[in-house]
């Protein structure tokens, strides 16, 4: 059997175990499941450029993508109405490896014992990350955990700035960015992004 056609059905195996997750395949090796808020959990299947012709070497790349924050980066880098995200917007990202959350996270396809050993190892860790993410497609699940700082560290502020911002601009906002926030941060790229956002959603909602 080729490399080719190993690598192909270690691909569709991968979908067919996504689809019975609720995950559509969009363009390419990339797959989503969208909460009704619009958020997304997004897998990728990234090749790697160190791929031969006697081996497939690639990454599964995961991203959790809040409906605004992705709304507002898609705004400031104009991309089509059409366009649906990818991991590398996700407000958490992560690479599936060989462990839990941690260990090596390149996985290699060179013939049949490899193919068949990585597509096991493959199949149980996605179980596991998929039985801890899905639940954060909830919105309320997701903003408990990230303000107990239990997923996201000390990064779990942005997901209630998100959420809020996708209402416009408010005073809990500007609470939230501009005085729970440290001064040296008012100007960072992802206060600004958030507020900006924010103010364009109160233009969006003037001129409807």
């Amino acid at each position: 059997m080729s490399l080719q056609t190993l690598f192909n059905d270690f691909v569709k195996g991968l979908a067919e175990q996504l689809a019975g997750y609720g995950f559509e395949q969009g363009k390419g090796r990339v797959f989503r499941r969208y909460s009704a808020a619009g958020d997304a959990l997004v897998i990728e299947l990234q090749m790697s450029d160190h791929s031969s012709p006697t081996e497939k070497i690639f990454y599964i790349n995961v991203g959790l993508v809040l409906a605004p924050a992705w709304e507002a980066a898609r705004q400031r880098y104009r991309l089509p109405e059409s366009e649906q995200p990818r991991p590398l917007y996700g407000i958490w990202k992560h690479r599936v490896g060989f462990t839990t959350f941690s260990g090596g996270d390149q996985w290699r396809i060179a013939d049949e014992a490899t193919g068949a050993e990585v597509s096991e190892q493959v199949r149980r860790r996605l179980d596991e990350t998929l039985r801890e993410l899905l639940p954060l497609l909830d919105r309320e699940a997701f903003l408990a955990v990230a303000d107990r700082r239990e997923f996201l560290g000390a990064g779990g502020w942005r997901v209630r700035a998100w959420l809020l911002a996708e209402q416009g601009p408010s005073p809990e906002l500007e609470l939230l960015l501009f005085t729970e926030r440290p001064a040296h941060t008012h100007k960072s790229a992802m206060i600004q992004n958030i507020w900006t956002y924010a103010n364009s959603r109160s233009r969006a909602e003037g001129s409807g």
